[in-house]
């Protein structure tokens, strides 16, 4: 690795944050509104699209938060049943391959589902990303892409986009594959509770111990209180047509 790539590397390594499981978080979690819906969707997809004896490549995999229950669907413990790059190693060391997702030294045509979860906007080639994905793919085999619509700015500086639903489609249907599902991820309800949480709680740094204990009943009020009111008017009426947390895609290689 020479000195550039060696800076790069610790410059992303201090802007990431890798999930480690794939569980909801607490109700006190600033992201709850986002993952309850995306993980109960995602694991959907999941048990839609993978089948016993699959091979799996997973672009952008982080610590391989969903490894475990994938291999429970494809019943396969073997390392190369379930391979996963990434631009850095992850905190847990969990890639396998170190690379960027645009150029992944792979064998064409080797697996049967590629997944790349919550890394699109990241890549500001993410045209190469669809493109190597239907590489990897055998014929018939399935690309499951997501990725946020409403969210806030995250590894940066590099976050680079936001796709509608109309962007992941085109996308998917110029690369050659074939739209097999489709799943928005919280509605316009999820959208406003995690706005007013991102507007309302404050981290600002305070000097006195009062302000940061008062600031902190504050924090956990808002938070506590808006995941429990909109998840509730989200499921009460979930209407995504305009507004959504994110979009989960399921393209099939023709």
């Amino acid at each position: 690795m020479n000195k550039e790539d060696r800076m790069l590397e610790i410059s992303r390594t201090k802007n990431v944050n890798r999930i480690n499981a794939f569980d909801t978080p607490s109700l006190r979690n600033v992201h709850y509104l986002h993952y309850i819906n995306y993980f109960k969707d995602l694991k959907s997809i999941f048990d839609n699209h993978i089948k016993k004896n699959d091979r799996i490549f997973d672009i952008g995999c982080g610590n391989k938060p969903f490894e475990d229950y994938i291999r429970k669907l494809t019943k396969k413990n073997d390392n190369d049943f379930y391979v996963g790059c990434d631009i850095i190693q992850s905190s847990e060391n969990k890639a396998d391959i170190v690379c960027e997702a645009t150029k992944i030294p792979e064998t064409t045509e080797r697996y049967n589902v590629i997944i790349c979860t919550q890394v699109i906007e990241h890549v500001f080639d993410y045209q190469k990303v669809f493109e190597e994905a239907y590489r990897l793919l055998k014929s018939g085999g399935k690309f499951i892409v997501s990725g946020p619509f409403v969210f806030e700015m995250h590894e940066k500086p590099y976050d680079f986009y936001r796709f509608t639903k109309y962007g992941f489609e085109e996308l998917l249907t110029r690369t050659g594959f074939e739209i097999e599902e489709n799943v928005s991820n919280g509605g316009k309800w999820a959208v406003l509770g995690h706005l007013f949480i991102h507007c309302l709680v404050s981290n600002k740094r305070l000097k006195f111990l009062l302000f940061k204990i008062i600031r902190g009943i504050w924090n956990y009020l808002v938070v506590l209180l808006c995941n429990l009111v909109f998840h509730f008017l989200d499921n009460r009426n979930k209407d995504s047509d305009n507004f959504a947390l994110n979009y989960i895609y399921v393209g099939k290689k023709t």
